[in-house]
């Protein structure tokens, strides 16, 4: 046995024999010494497997022996890896372009050397962006992705999303055709060809992957802000309902005189059957009747009494886009408010002034419940003087008559 296997055989009797206190200081961060662990502590550390921590007397692992064990039991794991595409493309290259020079020369030993060397930098700048990808996608998908807060959330996805474009630009350094000239001499052994055509193949999975993932983190981000949005109103209105517990939504959808845009509607028509004159349906039906039509023998139709109805070939007409015409008048008389510089603003003047087509109260409640609604840095903006007459019999509670917006300086 060589002197390099009796190291290496040395080395892995070494992890064998200290199995115990390796695992006891990967599970709790550090080791203690004492008296009996002494000489395995400092023969780990000779070894280095070992380093002295801050506090006298407390080793931990070093980093080339956790990162190994964090590999090995995927555990730990971080997407963002250093990996640079250039550097490596570089290094394949001066390997090739040796690996040429030493068969060339006729020498063996440092040929498998270079070959070596070859399929080492491409396994792990592959591997490297395998698990990048695989640990990113969980980290994104997953419902909260190792954080405990929609905010965090969302600067999780916001930093892989940054990161997934750097990798972008990182895999734009290799060009396939760069790749495809490495096999282009005519002596090219194929224990070379196999491992560069394993790389090109790999690179390209790795490419449509990440494509899918961008897209995929761009949808999911553009969601959870919008969930953001939707929990912070709703955060608003239960601070606004604990601070004003006098407030009560009046129910105007059954009045006659509130606009058909504030109304309930009469909910979905639900049928026991297909509806043939859908217009969304009517290509598929026709198919079926003429697939029917065209068999040898056709089965009979069962005898019904109803009569056939026939379908409607018209083309569906567009629907034009409904505004939401007192939101947008919400948003004028803040927008008036905060131009005032501190003078205060009467949402019943306004209404009287636009001539709004709803009752004064319905007006205020409108009012009310979109300055709820708005952000928390938004609503320190200005301030609502709410006036109505106090109920008598009840503390706190009036009816409101009158809002006056006012600019905070």
């Amino acid at each position: 046995m060589s002197f390099d296997h009796e190291q290496i055989a040395g080395l892995i009797r070494k992890l064998a024999g200290a199995d115990q206190l390796l695992a006891q200081t990967y599970i709790n961060g550090t080791l203690f010494a004492d008296d009996e662990n002494r000489a395995a502590i400092d023969s780990l550390k000779k070894s280095g497997m070992l380093r002295i921590a801050d506090v006298s007397g407390e080793y931990r692992l070093t980093g080339d022996i956790k990162r190994l064990i964090d590999r090995l039991l995927l555990r730990n794991q971080r997407y963002q890896q250093n990996i640079n595409m250039a550097k490596m493309i570089l290094s394949v290259e001066e390997d090739i372009e040796d690996y040429r020079q030493a068969l060339d020369q006729n020498n063996q030993d440092e040929a498998q050397y270079h070959l070596e060397q070859i399929d080492d930098t491409l396994y792990e700048a592959t591997e490297a962006l395998e698990n990048s990808l695989s640990v990113m996608f969980a980290a994104i998908t997953s419902q909260f992705g190792f954080v405990g807060s929609l905010n965090s959330k969302i600067r999780q996805n916001q930093r892989a999303l940054s990161y997934a474009q750097q990798l972008v630009r990182e895999l734009n350094h290799i060009r396939i055709t760069d790749c495809y000239e490495w096999l282009s001499w005519s002596t090219i052994l194929p224990e070379l060809s196999r491992k560069i055509i394993r790389f090109i193949d790999q690179y390209k999975s790795i490419v449509e992957r990440l494509t899918g993932i961008v897209g995929r983190m761009k949808e999911l981000l553009f969601k959870l802000r919008l969930q953001e949005q939707t929990a912070n109103r709703c955060r608003a209105m239960a601070q606004f309902l604990r601070q004003h517990p006098e407030w009560d939504p009046l129910d105007w959808s059954a009045e006659a005189d509130t606009p058909k845009l504030l109304q309930r509607g009469t909910g979905l028509t639900l049928q026991p059957g297909i509806n043939p004159n859908n217009p969304v349906l009517q290509a598929d039906l026709a198919a079926i009747v003429q697939e029917l039509r065209r068999q040898a023998k056709p089965v009979a139709p069962l005898a019904r009494d109803s009569t056939a109805s026939p379908l409607d070939t018209r083309i569906p007409s567009q629907s034009e886009y409904q505004q939401d015409l007192y939101e947008s008048h919400v948003e004028n008389l803040f927008a008036r408010a905060l131009e005032q510089q501190g003078r205060k603003t009467s949402a019943l003047h306004y209404w009287s002034e636009q001539g709004l087509e709803i009752k004064a109260e319905l007006w205020l409640d409108i009012v009310f419940a979109q300055y709820c609604c708005l952000p928390q840095r938004m609503r320190r903006a200005f301030t609502l003087d709410m006036q109505g007459e106090i109920l008598p019999g009840f503390d706190g509670n009036q009816i409101i008559e009158e809002i006056l917006l006012q600019r905070v300086a």
